[in-house]
């Protein structure tokens, strides 16, 4: 995407938010760094044009974001009251706009919808509709519009948009990792923000029963197909057991790509009502989208996923169908 077209949608998105009464800020459930970070820093930029906005997400913020300026604003669905209407909703990193779950109820007819991704799927659901596939995260997509708007990026916001670009490029490991991630990268740094800081607290911070909890799935991890397929199995039963929830657990699908050999790797999660949510990473130019595709889900040539109902061992024998195809296909 080329500068003037970044010019020409913050333009849009500028006059939408300036004519908007009650503006929305939400995003995907199970939120991750580039939601919470590009969120947050939406609602930054609305509040310097004398604007309020509420920030509202499905599934409780995972405790690696804590730390995060401003997180304490972001308000939970499930306790907000009813009633609220919203005229303009602003949905960053969301590949379609049923990922947002129950928040949803505050969006009607008459609701305008800025949306702003990179994820290759997405469908176009706003009325603007600023999506580059091309970016690493929506982190750099908002710091490549305000660079080129010629906005001045203060240190809270560089820690936000620097802490969404660290997570969603997988510490610059993605393939979508590019020469001008690094670049907005050092802008951010230059504009305050602490790579050890942050790095430090999204990854080497965990409370102790989430590190335990993670020691002890990592030792029980499946490998198939000479170990270039990794599994792990994460039961109901085990985080009731160390005290967590499933969204302290972000993060954790990394751990599948850390055996030399692997080249595909899938964390399974167990929820109550009979449902798995599969994360699924890979490398050697493995598209796992294709995999996430089949089951209903979708995300990135390296990092998707998908849920489905099922019991958790038959998810992971239909998981498994489909990734030893994937992997002996690559040979």
């Amino acid at each position: 995407m080329t500068a003037n077209n970044y010019l020409k949608y913050f333009s849009m998105i500028k006059d939408s938010i300036q004519k908007a009464e009650s503006i929305l800020i939400t995003s995907h459930t199970a939120p991750d760094g580039d939601s919470l970070g590009s969120q947050l820093t939406m609602y930054k930029f609305i509040k310097s044009l004398g604007k309020k906005a509420a920030i509202i997400n499905q599934e409780n913020i995972p405790d690696m974001y804590q730390f995060l300026p401003n997180i304490s604003l972001i308000q939970d669905v499930k306790k907000c009251q009813d009633g609220d209407r919203f005229d303009l909703v602003v949905i960053p990193d969301c590949s379609d706009i049923g990922r947002i779950g129950e928040v949803s109820a505050y969006i009607n007819d008459k609701t305008d919808i800025i949306n702003i991704d990179h994820h290759p799927d997405n469908t176009n659901f706003g009325d603007i509709n600023l999506v580059n596939s091309t970016a690493s995260s929506v982190g750099e997509i908002l710091a490549e519009m305000f660079i080129e708007a010629g906005l001045e990026i203060d240190k809270e916001t560089a820690e936000l948009l620097y802490t969404a670009i660290l997570t969603d490029t997988g510490q610059f490991r993605f393939e979508a990792t590019g020469r001008r991630t690094m670049e907005i990268a050092g802008h951010l740094i230059e504009a305050g923000a602490n790579p050890r800081y942050i790095t430090d607290r999204v990854y080497y911070s965990q409370p102790l029963s989430i590190f335990r909890l993670t020691g002890e799935l990592v030792s029980k991890a499946e490998f198939y197909e000479n170990d270039r397929i990794c599994l792990i199995i994460l039961h109901q039963e085990a985080l009731e057991r160390f005290g967590v929830t499933v969204n302290d657990l972000e993060g954790l699908a990394e751990n599948t790509m850390h055996g030399r050999n692997v080249i595909v790797g899938a964390l399974l999660k167990e929820f109550e009502d009979s449902q798995v949510k599969v994360s699924l990473r890979s490398r050697n130019g493995i598209n796992v989208s294709e995999v996430a595709h089949k089951f209903g889900g979708g995300g990135h040539f390296n990092a998707s996923g998908f849920t489905i109902r099922a019991s958790i061992e038959t998810a992971r024998e239909k998981l498994l169908s489909e990734l030893r195809g994937l992997v002996n296909d690559a040979v």
